[in-house]
């Protein structure tokens, strides 16, 4: 029964994924192609072998990234059903509250020190002067 364990994949920042090794090593067959097809004496048993190996390493790598896709959406989905937005400049109550609330607890409005208000309001003025671009 050990053998019905499931292992869990360790993923290491150093070793690339699945993903980045085949698309390297199309790249390489890719090159490996060019090669054989620029040389004088060409030898189409090598080509044919290169051309199906690519064509199949392809086709599983656009089979892996429409599945990551597939993945995603469901991912976006999942995290966005509980989100109700009718219009994007609209939002619902719940959201309202949740944003009182932030204004609330923000202690940022509040004035902590004359010598950061002075800067504040400095920095406010200076935003607003607009010198035109001379060039």
């Amino acid at each position: 029964m050990a053998g019905t364990k499931k292992k869990l994949r360790e993923i290491d920042a150093k070793r690339p994924s699945d993903t980045e090794r085949l698309v390297t090593w199309i790249s390489r067959v890719r090159c490996k192609k060019l090669m054989c097809r620029r040389n004088r004496r060409r030898n189409l048993r090598i080509e044919a072998m290169l051309t199906c190996a690519l064509f199949k390493a392809e086709s599983e790598l656009r089979i892996q990234q429409s599945f990551r896709a597939s993945k995603w959406q469901q991912l976006k989905k999942q995290f966005l059903k509980k989100v109700n937005y009718t219009n994007y400049e609209l939002c619902n109550g719940e959201d309202m509250e949740n944003s009182g609330l932030c204004q609330q607890k923000n202690p940022w409005k509040e004035p902590l020190c004359p010598e950061l208000s002075s800067l504040d309001d400095f920095m406010s003025k200076l935003s607003e002067i607009k010198v035109p671009l001379q060039r």
